[in-house]
């Protein structure tokens, strides 16, 4: 492919224009030019499945440092709000290293294997059923806000070791962080000074839970991340502490926000396309394959930026070290070279490997739980309310951005 055809194609390539339906464009991308520079990311965006499963394997070559951004657009004031709400370090200490942020990683993985995830199948079950009840009890509204934003901090509140008033605003900081992540672009300085305070909150009251687990450590998550961070036997130090909220943070940002976008994402889609529905209302036992089919189908996080470190061949273009990559994975889950009629929303396809939940050494350590949560939500729902249908042409409204987070979706009965 000539370097004018390139340039053409990525300067067509508007992420923000495309929210609404971006597929069409990435089926192009795909045939034409898969490996495309876009001017408007400053990044090389990767749209096939073969080469979104290479650079996921090789997190070497193409480092997750891209990833790791800060908050560059926030104003001044909403980042020093939140900078303030983490332990501050010496000037003289180094910041907290990899190796910290590895030992705290281990218990994490430990915590969501799939035995220990069909161990708590019970309780999930439980709580899942009491939201689906509460909800239904509200009448009509906005699922998004309701349901999906509660559910996954209620489904991990017993392993992460969250006292139950505290709840409300470990979701109310995650989601207002996630909002600050995917938009902060369109918010106005006082919505992100309010949002920042919430994180800065937020940041606070995990820094006081590892404070107290370790002095008094407890059987949860939050202890074990303590122990494997603390190098003495004193108090935590400031850097201990960061790493401990940091790596906290994290983990339950990345499984609260994409938890809650799967799950409207799947809601919309299903009811969306009724026959599935009511399809899945039938015949129950496919909700494990609706789970995997309906996180193919469209992914709320269309894709993760990665950085290369060392001159590399990739899609028939060379890269070089320092290039930055946005790894499209929403495009390689509707690769035509993976899958029949990828297009197709069809819950009885016979699930195939996708990306919804990443791959390689750092796909996502929480997807046997995320996957039971949609799985049991999607059967709660369809049993506790089968006329569930989608409230008007509005009811559905995304986070600003490029990716298709779901702010809002208003439902009835």
């Amino acid at each position: 492919m000539t370097e004018t055809h390139v340039s053409v194609l990525g300067q067509e390539y508007d992420p923000l224009r495309l929210q609404d339906d971006p597929y069409a464009f990435y089926a192009r991308a795909r045939h034409e030019d898969p490996v495309f520079h876009s001017p408007a990311l400053g990044a090389w965006v990767v749209t096939r499945f073969q080469d979104v499963q290479r650079v996921l394997s090789d997190p070497k070559t193409f480092s997750l440092a891209a990833v790791l951004r800060s908050l560059e657009e926030l104003t001044p004031e909403a980042k020093a709000e939140i900078e303030a709400s983490t332990p501050p370090l010496p000037a003289d200490a180094d910041n907290p290293g990899d190796e910290a942020r590895i030992r705290a990683r281990t218990p994490i993985q430990q915590a969501f294997t799939q035995a220990r995830v069909k161990i708590l199948e019970p309780y999930l079950e439980e709580q899942v059923s009491s939201l689906v009840d509460e909800f239904a009890a509200g009448g009509p509204g906005d699922l998004q806000r309701r349901f999906a934003r509660r559910l996954p901090i209620r489904g991990k509140a017993r392993v992460l070791g969250l006292a139950p008033q505290d709840v409300d605003a470990v979701v109310e900081g995650s989601y207002s962080l996630t909002v600050l992540m995917s938009a902060s672009s369109s918010l106005g300085p006082e919505e992100q000074l309010a949002s920042a305070r919430r994180v800065a909150s937020y940041q606070r009251l995990l820094d006081e839970y590892a404070q107290r687990r370790r002095a008094e450590p407890r059987d949860d998550l939050f202890s074990a991340v303590v122990q494997a961070v603390a190098e003495g036997n004193g108090p935590l130090t400031a850097r201990e502490r960061r790493t401990v909220v940091e790596s906290m943070t994290g983990l339950i940002g990345a499984g609260q926000s994409t938890t809650t976008a799967m799950v409207s994402t799947a809601v919309w889609h299903l009811l969306d396309h009724r026959d599935q529905w009511e399809l899945l209302c039938r015949k129950p036992e496919l909700a494990s394959r609706a789970v995997e089919e309906v996180a193919r189908y469209d992914m709320p996080l269309q894709g993760l930026f990665r950085q290369v470190t060392q001159p590399v061949e990739l899609g028939g273009r060379s890269l070089a070290a320092g290039d930055r990559l946005m790894v499209m994975y929403a495009s390689a889950n509707r690769d035509e070279a993976q899958y029949e009629s990828p297009d197709t929303l069809d819950i009885t396809r016979e699930p195939k490997r996708h990306f919804a939940f990443g791959h390689g050494p750092r796909a996502c350590v929480g997807s046997h739980l995320a996957r039971a949560l949609l799985r049991l939500t999607l059967h709660h729902l369809t049993a506790r309310l089968p006329e569930l249908r989608l409230d008007g042409e509005d009811a559905l409204e995304f986070l600003p951005g490029m990716h298709r987070i779901v702010r809002r979706l208003r439902v009835t009965w």
